[in-house]
């Protein structure tokens, strides 16, 4: 599924979505009846570490085939919070992919345990519905306890009414899940295909294609 995601997004980024790379062998093990809830994340490799370059996807059941597909691509060029991925980024990045399992209603908003279960907040405040969700990772990597992800699950569900009361979160309906997750950095996925496929080869195509460009944009 991950190297699948790489396709996806090398595919539009340095074969101007030709299908030159695509392999859907890849997913013929998964039956086109398969739906689950899923997420696309990249992150991006800093020194040591990595930090997050995009992650989009949905809280309900998809076409798992078809949604990985979509969710690579969403995830890594539409994520408002972040400037589309470029070429120069692919060899820094790692994906994962996360299949949303286990939904189950919590009693509050506390009912859940960090490092094991996602959550999604639902709140009406003011005449307007909130809602959000933390995959069950973004916690534990951040050091937040209970009360402080509950806290920044509301600032992102767009709540910018002051401090996170005792009332409003009394207020949250919250439901848990847990997810199985897989990741692959580029590294990885190069190994795994036995090339790079960033290191573009001029063709006789490529060729006829720059000339007919340059011949169109001189006017000749």
């Amino acid at each position: 599924m991950c190297i699948h995601c790489f396709h996806v997004i090398i595919q539009h980024l340095f074969h101007d979505g030709d299908g030159t790379i695509m392999q859907p062998s890849l997913l013929d093990d998964i039956s086109p009846d398969t739906e689950c809830p899923l997420f696309v994340t990249w992150d991006k490799k800093h020194s040591s570490d990595y930090r997050l370059r995009g992650c989009i996807g949905t809280l309900s059941p998809r076409s798992l085939k078809q949604a990985l597909s979509d969710y690579a691509a969403i995830s890594a060029f539409r994520d408002h919070r972040f400037h589309p991925i470029s070429k120069h980024e692919v060899s820094h990045l790692r994906v994962g992919v996360s299949l949303l399992v286990n939904y189950e209603t919590c009693n509050d908003c506390l009912d859940w345990a960090v490092g094991t279960h996602g959550i999604i907040i639902k709140f009406y405040y003011d005449g307007r519905h909130y809602n959000a969700t933390f995959l069950p990772e973004v916690a534990q990597d951040h050091g937040w306890n209970q009360r402080q992800t509950i806290a920044q699950l509301v600032y992102k569900a767009g709540y910018h009414h002051g401090e996170v009361t005792s009332d409003l979160l009394a207020a949250i309906h919250c439901t848990r899940y847990q997810s199985s997750k897989y990741k692959l950095t580029f590294e990885e996925y190069v190994q795994a295909i036995g090339k790079d496929p960033t290191i573009h080869t001029t063709t006789h195509h490529d060729t006829e294609k720059r000339d007919r460009n340059w011949r169109q944009f001189f006017g000749s």
